[in-house]
């Protein structure tokens, strides 16, 4: 069993089920779904729990109802959420639009990408990042000679990620014409492998030229080296 940190958003899901499409001006009827546990944190993080893991969630909720609520569902899924970080104002729900045909579209208000304050700097085998903005860089590139750190693909793909292994959705690169070059650029020399999900297609790791189909190939055994360094 490992520990792992996940630096990542914790959010309130609201879904609303649409009877057809949306299109602008028009006017549709919904099916209020209720709320639900989502986010990073909770969508990566619960997997990791039922895989055995020691799963800490690092995040800031308001100090609401709505976090309350969140806190309470994360814990029943077993997440230790000692390192989420409570601030004085509303945490806010994200309005997800869900069609007939499955589209979404995510509704949420706008946010500053704070730091959780006291992360923690020992005792994790694994750090995951799916966090906005600047701020986490420091921390990330301080993390990287005492933990195996993944981090999800940046929005816009312009913010730095210091880690061992990015992971992008081959939409996300766009015309990106050499994914391996751009994803050094952003996360420094020290990357391992990137991992592009391809949808129903799967996923593919690439280190230079080289691709790889079956990820615990990958994955299990940079983990293990990069642990077995420190």
């Amino acid at each position: 069993m490992s520990r792992i940190l996940l630096l990542a958003n914790l959010n309130c899901d609201h879904v609303l089920s649409l009877a057809e499409p949306l299109v602008a001006g028009a006017r549709l009827q919904y099916v209020d779904q209720g709320r639900r546990l989502g986010g990073g944190a909770a969508n990566t993080g619960i997997g990791l729990v039922w895989a055995g893991h020691e799963v800490i969630i690092a995040s800031r909720v308001g100090l609401d109802d709505t976090g309350d609520w969140l806190l309470e569902q994360a814990a029943s899924y077993g997440l230790d959420c000692s390192h989420v970080e409570r601030f004085g104002g509303e945490t806010g729900e994200l309005l997800v639009l869900v069609d007939a045909t499955g589209e979404r579209t995510i509704l949420r208000r706008p946010r500053r990408p704070d730091l959780p304050g006291d992360l923690p700097t020992e005792g994790v085998d694994c750090l995951y990042v799916n966090y906005p903005g600047t701020a986490i860089v420091g921390y990330m590139r301080q993390m990287l000679a005492k933990s195996f750190v993944v981090a999800q693909y940046p929005k816009g793909g312009q913010a730095r990620r210091p880690c061992h292994v990015l992971v992008a959705s081959r939409s996300d690169l766009g015309e990106v014409s050499d994914p391996w070059q751009h994803a050094r650029q952003l996360a420094g020399d020290q990357l391992e492998w990137l991992v592009l999900t391809e949808g129903k297609a799967g996923a593919v790791a690439i280190h230079g030229e080289e691709q790889v189909l079956s990820l615990d190939q990958i994955l299990i055994p940079c983990a293990i080296r990069s642990l077995a360094a420190r």
